[in-house]
């Protein structure tokens, strides 16, 4: 279907049925887990998307790694020297760079720090382990 006038409707037709159950969430308040020093990762799942709320302190780096899934990155505040495959360039709030499945990338973080949301399709599975660890490290010291 086409986006036109007759996309968004008054009303749409809906069994009441769905894959999973929508789920609300603060992303600020997502249980996380510390990805390099400096560099936090707040994972949130759906089905065959999954989104990161990152924040980086200032001069932070998130060291050059690849994995298969498909990734963007949203700058919200602040900027990262990013760097895809070869090429590299500062961003900052409001752009977004798309990293295709396999290639390497790394950014590093401005003197003000930044926030991103990260997207990966499909989920990263393995943050939910890094996110239970960490959980269970910060309960087990209190």
């Amino acid at each position: 279907m086409a986006i036109n006038r007759d996309y968004f409707k008054d009303q749409v037709e809906w069994d009441g049925t769905s894959a999973y159950p929508p789920e609300f969430q603060h992303m600020p308040d997502l249980a996380g887990f510390e990805a390099a020093p400096g560099l936090t990762l707040r994972p949130f799942w759906g089905q065959g998307l999954m989104a990161s709320y990152v924040t980086f302190d200032p001069g932070a780096v998130a060291p050059a790694h690849q994995h298969p899934q498909e990734q963007m990155s949203v700058v919200l505040s602040g900027s990262l020297y990013f760097t895809v495959g070869t090429e590299s360039r500062w961003i900052e709030a409001g752009d977004i760079v798309s990293i295709p499945p396999h290639v390497p990338h790394a950014a590093q973080a401005g003197d003000e720090g930044a926030l991103c949301i990260d997207m990966f399709s499909p989920p990263r599975d393995g943050f939910r382990e890094l996110v239970e660890g960490a959980t269970q490290t910060k309960a087990d010291a209190e």
